[in-house]
């Protein structure tokens, strides 16, 4: 698909809560291009809609720790990344997840920013976990880094 008729999808289930969820169901049982495009589509909900993703924060994080699919890893957390993360929310084998992925040098680049937003996203409520997560930040190489990464662990750094 191309991104014209992935909007126009995305727009047909902001308006229509069975088409959501038929995105949905078919992100989390499909596998290859139809869980992608799903995915995909998902992503261009507008932000409005970000209370409906929520309902789906448990399969998103399946999805997410398990799939061999890089593209629906990085959608799936792109997802949850958009989603507000109270102390109630965290959630361990994200958490531990994300901060073992981050330092792969197998990952994209894309999902190493994301595994970083999203430990920050759930260890800014726990002071140790903080300083779990800058040391794991600082273990980093920052001329091994993309451009987009490099900032992301700045951005994050100086936040905590």
């Amino acid at each position: 698909m191309h991104i014209g008729e992935i909007k126009s999808v995305a727009m047909e289930a902001h308006r229509d809560a069975q088409r959501r969820d038929g995105l949905f169901h078919t992100m989390l049982t499909e596998n290859g291009k139809e869980a992608s495009n799903a995915a995909w589509a998902l992503t261009h909900l507008p932000e409005c809609d970000n209370g409906y993703i929520a309902e789906y924060r448990e399969e998103l994080v399946r999805v997410a720790t398990t799939t061999s699919e890089v593209p629906l890893r990085r959608l799936s957390m792109v997802l949850l990344e958009r989603l507000d993360w109270s102390v109630d929310d965290v959630r361990t084998d994200l958490l531990d997840f994300c901060l073992e992925h981050m330092l792969l040098p197998e990952e994209p680049y894309g999902v190493k920013a994301l595994c970083m937003k999203l430990a920050y996203k759930q260890c800014r409520h726990y002071p140790e976990l903080c300083g779990e997560l800058k040391q794991s930040l600082l273990l980093m190489e920052p001329s091994e880094l993309g451009t987009g990464v490099k900032h992301t662990r700045g951005k994050i750094l100086k936040l905590l």
